[in-house]
């Protein structure tokens, strides 16, 4: 079914919504198929070669950090007591998976990416084919979030919203469902349906609490269909009708969200991990939220992140709104409209609970935006389409220059489409430069080359069954070297923070006690006041850490300086 057949302006204005969805479709012209089939291919195409360019993504911190706990986890330990984060657990488990299915290589976790973006595209056409009747807003819907997706990069992808946002969207073919003839009834949904789609929303919070959110929104979709099913039976009875209706379902919803959390607490308490779990999601973690507070208010703060998903990030999805917005939608097009815009304000919600606004922290949104935007974008499109030749390819050249016109890409220093040529160039090459490959993976104080370079000297110089510590932010070291950490705290921020640092640094300095590291490395200019609250590097904060400075400067010397990287070795 082509796009111009939900689209307004297929029948005469004076219709009303009802009349104007009963109509049957303009009949399609041979051009107009071709033109049709041009936009699958060319969706298909760039979904296909920006999944290949995802393959290439190295890692940040953050991916350095979730590799090192799904390893501990992998060789029997907890998350939090044997080694360290603050993020919540769902993300360690993707990563321990991946690490099971692919082994230690960083490309492992790029592949379960790419896989649940291709599982993500297949279910935002389902969602379109059967709440719109048209599958091929879901296929511009899908090709809109993997190109937002992958403008994001390296170090805002493969993040817990990364993830949720696949999880969102797979709940969402699950339940709600349409009624046959595509409109919302109270007991369109099998109860297990809903079960399932909570069990989605579900991990979904274990990724990012607020990412459950989305079930709340989907509780209300019974309720209002009741409520839509019987206007004239007087406010109360409505009222009480509604609420019959989405008694059960959500109760199905909220079984189904609590089993991943029930199943996630059992296994802590199999472990004897729950107090560790505790003391850093509920007792360290929300200072560091506090730190994005600081003068700011709830209104503010909201604003702030409306205005950014909005404007700051692709102009593809903009387009795409204001596209919808001008030229409005149909009665059948609202109920979804309704529940992925509903969705993206819990979104928008968690983000500004955050306080950071860090590119990723959007990242479970712009598949909902992406199929919001296809909506506008095909209306459009059908507009375009009926004008012939000329009118397609108009369309396709206004597409380019919108797509391009902002990008997601933040944080490094070429454009999106200089670093995608770089990316072809390696890939022609057989992927054996690495040393450009870890170029594409380096951003600010963060180089992939110099921790690579510190990995090989200590592949060199240090035993494989010695332990080693990294005093600083690079927790990649250990992964690239091989070598086993010395101690749960994969990286220093808890040590420098002004809540935490003194039980960190006594838990600290027990672990090194315990197993002595073959070699220490000390980085310099890693500051990032939104993180540690100042902008004190790791190496200017052994002054006040006069336990570890001791233990450096008595029983290590210096053996390599690597760019920020000073790397100690035992003395003999």
């Amino acid at each position: 079914m082509a796009f111009a057949a939900h689209d307004p302006s297929s029948a005469p204005p004076s219709m009303p919504d009802a009349a104007r969805e009963a109509a049957p479709p303009a009949p399609t012209t041979a051009s107009a198929k071709l033109a049709d089939r041009a936009l699958e291919g060319l969706c298909i195409g760039a979904i296909a070669f920006l999944l290949l360019q995802l393959l290439t993504f190295g890692h940040g911190r953050d991916q350095g950090i979730y590799t090192m706990v799904a390893r501990a986890v992998l060789d029997g330990g907890m998350p939090y007591r044997d080694a360290w984060d603050f993020k919540p657990p769902g993300i360690f488990l993707i990563y321990a998976l991946a690490r099971a299915l692919f082994g230690a290589a960083p490309w492992g976790i790029r592949v379960l990416e790419a896989a649940g973006l291709v599982a993500m595209s297949f279910g935002l056409v389902r969602l379109a084919r059967v709440w719109w009747g048209d599958g091929r807003i879901g296929l511009v819907g899908a090709a809109i979030a993997v190109l937002v997706h992958v403008q994001l990069d390296f170090w805002h992808t493969a993040q817990p919203e990364s993830f949720a946002g696949m999880l969102t969207i797979a709940a969402l073919t699950l339940a709600p469902r349409p009624g046959k003839d595509g409109r919302l009834h109270p007991d369109a949904t099998p109860l297990g349906a809903y079960v399932a789609a909570g069990a989605l929303f579900g991990f979904a919070g274990l990724l990012k609490p607020p990412l459950a959110g989305g079930a709340v929104v989907v509780m209300l979709v019974p309720a209002w269909a009741a409520l839509r099913a019987s206007p004239e039976s007087g406010p109360r009875a409505s009222l009480f009708s509604a609420l019959r209706a989405a008694l059960r379902p959500g109760l199905a919803l909220l079984a189904g969200g609590a089993l991943p959390f029930v199943v996630c607490l059992a296994w802590f308490a199999a472990k004897g991990a729950l107090g560790d779990l505790h003391r850093v999601l509920f007792v360290f973690t929300p200072h560091y939220t506090a730190l994005g507070w600081e003068g700011s208010s709830p209104v503010g703060m909201l604003y702030y992140a409306l205005t950014e998903w909005l404007q700051h990030y692709a102009s593809i999805t903009f387009v795409g709104l204001m596209l919808l917005l001008g030229l409005g939608s149909t009665a059948r097009e609202k109920p979804l409209l309704g529940l992925l815009l509903g969705i993206i304000a819990m979104h928008l919600v968690g983000v500004a609970m955050q306080g950071k606004f860090f590119p990723y922290h959007y990242g479970a949104t712009w598949p909902l935006t992406a199929l919001v935007a296809a909506l506008g974008i095909s209306k459009a499109w059908g507009w375009a389409r009926q004008r012939g030749a000329l009118g397609a390819a108009g369309f396709f050249v206004a597409l380019a220059v919108v797509m391009f016109a902002r990008t997601a890409t933040k944080d490094v220093e070429d454009s999106f489409l200089v670093r995608c040529k770089k990316r072809v160039s390696i890939a022609a090459g057989g992927f054996r430069d690495q040393r450009a490959l870890d170029r594409l993976a380096s951003v600010a104080d963060v180089d992939a080359v110099n921790n690579r370079g510190v990995a090989d000297f200590l592949r060199a110089r240090v035993p494989q069954d010695r332990p080693v510590f990294v005093w600083g932010f690079e927790p990649a070291i250990y992964d690239m070297s091989g070598h086993r950490p010395a101690t749960r705290y994969l990286y220093d921020v808890p040590q420098r923070v002004s809540w935490a640092k003194e039980e960190a640094r006594r838990v600290l300095m027990e672990d090194l006690s315990r197993r002595p590291p073959a070699a220490i490395v000390v980085e310099h200019h890693d500051v990032f006041p939104m993180v540690t609250g100042d902008a004190i590097d790791s190496a200017d904060t052994l002054h006040d850490f006069h336990a570890l400075r001791s233990l450096v400067h008595d029983r290590y010397e210096l053996a390599a300086t690597i760019d920020d990287l000073d790397v100690y070795l035992e003395r003999p």
